[in-house]
């Protein structure tokens, strides 16, 4: 934007920042966009013809994307800095946005009359064999484009600099690698002696916004970049820093996260300058943004089959492939290869006027519409049992088979250990199960039918491998989806139908029940008991 603004916050004291261990598996960001390889070489293209024709020589270029995370704010701060635990961190929270920084880019330090500043420039990714990745730092300390690209800013900086510091005082360091968990980057340092009598806001007038960020020179940088770009760019590419006495430190606020209305922004960026190649500056955009990559995970569904026929099977792909584009899976082979059974007409007319019960008996003892064909990709498939449906992020997909074991017992167990309801990965049908998976062995050793988890409010929320439903005075309920939960497809089938409604549920709920039930569209309903 064409104004700056200014945020300031006041503490009375100050107070170490304790790390903490956050579980990698609750965080899994849904996209609502993200990196747009056209319009970043749309406008590559339109830097180059401006430099060719001498209107700038360097463009700090930059791409924002959204995604939405149930994780608080907070707490994702603390599981991305386990990743990225840089100089400049920073958490803010105020009444309109919160603020999520890892900048590793001073942007200026004083210190009395004596002023720092660090430009960065040049990047390269890191590789897990020692030897590349020593190489691949070697590279970038000697190569001309990013070498460029450095002098280039810190020209831009002295000059900045000269406005209010002392003659003869300018010293400079150049290229200097730091090295960070995914990438090694370039550094500079530029200081000097400051002039009697120059407030914060002359330096700030002198300096700001940073010229690693804008490009050279940067006045016409700015306005280019304007008409490129055409947002602001908000708390990203500004700064954040600290005030205290006789000193103070500001970052360049890049690897930076702004949160406004449940929304996260994060941008990304790099220097273009003549010899910069497309591909190479669009896989460093990606490369900062690894940042955010979720753990590796699959997506999976299991379903019930009997004689080649699977249950709900299209209800099962609709629920995958949700999951898989929230989450940027390719899933071009999957609507490929079940276009016909996505394309089946659903008409849920013949399960109406049924009881709970009688319903339940019809889904998994008679035939019926919901029973889809299709061909097993096994040599020799069970007549019954249970299918597994995997899908990887690259699009592909695979079957597994196992045979249906009855468990005799009636058990439901409660659970000490607490589901946080604004973990990302209880929503989606994933291998980030390490939670529940820590349990199953009770219901595989038969030791009881499934263990039913509360929340961090104390509601009841699900079972390691089953929905809940409670009946009191003759009315069914089960826990409702934001408690944090997977939303069953047998159990979004009774909801459609009126059978069961969703309500917040706690212990005494469970207590005062009449009768308990666990379902999944493997099993069905089963009647439980508490211990």
């Amino acid at each position: 934007s064409k104004k700056a603004y200014l945020s300031v916050f006041a503490f009375k004291k100050r107070k170490k920042f304790q790390k903490e261990d956050i579980d990698e598996e609750k965080f899994i960001p849904e996209f609502i966009n993200f990196l747009d390889q056209d319009n970043y070489k749309e406008n590559f293209i339109k830097v180059k013809e401006a430099i060719s024709k001498g209107r700038v020589y360097q463009i700090n270029l930059t791409q924002n994307f959204k995604f939405h995370s149930k994780m608080d704010s907070f707490e994702l701060f603390k599981l991305l800095l386990s990743r990225q635990d840089t100089e400049f961190k920073a958490f803010i929270k105020d009444e309109t946005r919160e603020i999520l920084s890892f900048s590793p880019e001073l942007f200026f330090k004083t210190k009395k009359r004596k002023i720092f500043t660090k430009p960065m420039k040049g990047t390269i990714k890191r590789d897990k064999d020692p030897i590349k990745d020593e190489e691949n730092k070697i590279f970038l300390q000697n190569d001309t484009k990013n070498l460029s690209e450095n002098v280039m800013i810190c020209d831009l900086l002295r000059n900045d600099l000269s406005k209010i510091i002392t003659k003869k005082s300018l010293k400079t360091k150049l290229f200097e690698i730091q090295s960070h968990p995914t990438l090694h980057q370039m550094t500079s340092s530029v200081q000097g002696k400051l002039k009697k009598n120059i407030s914060l806001y002359q330096i700030f007038k002198a300096l700001f916004p940073c010229g690693s960020i804008t490009g050279a020179p940067k006045l016409e940088s700015i306005k280019f970049i304007e008409e490129l770009e055409q947002r602001d760019r908000g708390i990203y590419c500004g700064t954040i820093g600290l005030i205290h006495k006789n000193k103070n430190k500001f970052s360049v606020a890049i690897r930076t996260l702004e949160k406004q209305d449940e929304i996260y922004t994060y941008s990304t960026g790099s220097g273009l300058v003549w010899d910069s190649k497309f591909k190479d500056e669009f896989e460093e955009l990606k490369l900062k943004s690894a940042i955010l990559n979720p753990c590796d995970f699959h997506l999976f569904e299991t379903m019930y089959f009997k004689n080649s026929q699977i249950l709900f099977l299209k209800e099962h792909l609709l629920r995958l492939i949700n999951s898989a584009l929230k989450f940027n899976f390719n899933t071009h082979k999957l609507f490929k290869d079940f276009y016909n059974v996505l394309n089946q007409k659903s008409s849920y007319k013949e399960y109406q006027n049924f009881t709970l019960f009688k319903l339940d008996e019809k889904i998994f003892h008679k035939k019926h519409s919901l029973f889809y064909n299709f061909p097993l990709p096994f040599k020799n498939p069970h007549k019954e049992g249970i299918l597994k449906l995997i899908l990887y992020k690259d699009g592909r997909y695979e079957f597994q088979q196992s045979a249906l074991k009855q468990n005799s017992n009636d058990i439901l167990l409660l659970s000490d250990d607490k589901i946080n309801s604004k973990s990302d990965n209880l929503y989606h049908k994933s291998s980030l199960r390490t939670f529940y998976n820590q349990h199953s062995y009770k219901w595989q050793q038969n030791l009881c039918y499934d263990i039913a988890f509360f929340n961090e409010k104390d509601e009841l929320c699900e079972g390691s491998r089953t929905n809940l439903i409670l009946e009191k005075n003759s009315q069914f309920y089960t826990p409702q989806i934001q408690s944090g939960m997977l939303n069953g497809v047998y159990r979004n089938f009774l909801i459609n139908l009126g059978l069961i409604k969703e309500k917040a549920l706690f212990k005494q709920d469970l207590f005062e029940a009449e009768n308990i039930y666990c379902i999944n569209s493997v099993r069905g309903l089963k009647k439980v008991k508490l211990q």
